[in-house]
């Protein structure tokens, strides 16, 4: 993939974002910048956790990891230490690539691209304790879908539980303070057939 770029614009574009990505946990790109960003970073992260069974391969990778990445006081010790803690369970799926609105003025496609359970800004986890807390406001439980989704944010998170209960309160302050936020219910999707028919019927209302 070449990004419409020569062979070295695309490594400098790629390094950027994938050392913005480790620094910041959270990058906003094109989705064909953000699966290269994301498989160069999941291959960093798979090579850190092997190099980490010994001291001497881990200082080697060290230095490789010095002509891969920028800002590298902050991103090698982040790769190399942080992300081999956080996800020494996990085999794979270290990122998480969420589909945005299309960017203002050109119309192009864009995604948030995070690293998976990180602790500052972790879009997914905020998403759903929003939605957590709308259907709490409105006394709806969550369909089998919105709680598969909750457990994945919150397993592998320390003290997940506690909190997401907090950030779903958070929501419900500041998102939801008038009755008017309220009037919008979510549309489930049945799960008893193949056609997933939403089970909330809607007028269709004829044109004038």
């Amino acid at each position: 993939m070449t990004l419409g770029r020569n062979a070295k614009q695309v490594k400098h574009t790629v390094r950027n974002l994938v050392s913005s990505l480790i620094q910041y946990e959270h990058i906003t790109t094109t989705p064909a910048k953000a699966k290269l960003t994301a498989n160069y970073v999941e291959n960093l992260i798979i090579k850190s956790k092997k190099h980490s069974t010994r001291p001497e391969a881990l200082k080697e990778w060290k230095h490789l990891l010095y002509g891969k990445l920028y800002n590298q006081d902050i991103t090698i010790e982040k790769m190399t230490s942080e992300f081999i803690e956080r996800y020494a369970n996990r085999a794979s799926g270290f990122t998480r690539m969420l589909k945005l609105e299309p960017r203002y003025g050109d119309n192009a496609p864009q995604v948030a691209l995070e690293m998976v359970d990180n602790t500052d800004r972790e879009m997914m986890f905020w998403y759903m304790a929003k939605v957590v807390a709308r259907l709490e406001l409105q006394g709806l439980e969550a369909d089998p879908l919105t709680k598969k989704n909750m457990e994945k944010v919150i397993s592998s998170k320390e003290n997940g539980e506690a909190k997401f209960r907090e950030t779903v309160q958070i929501c419900k302050e500041n998102f939801f303070e008038n009755e008017a936020d309220l009037e919008l219910k979510p549309r489930f999707k049945s799960h008893t057939n193949g056609f997933n028919r939403q089970t909330t019927n809607f007028e269709f209302v004829p044109r004038e």
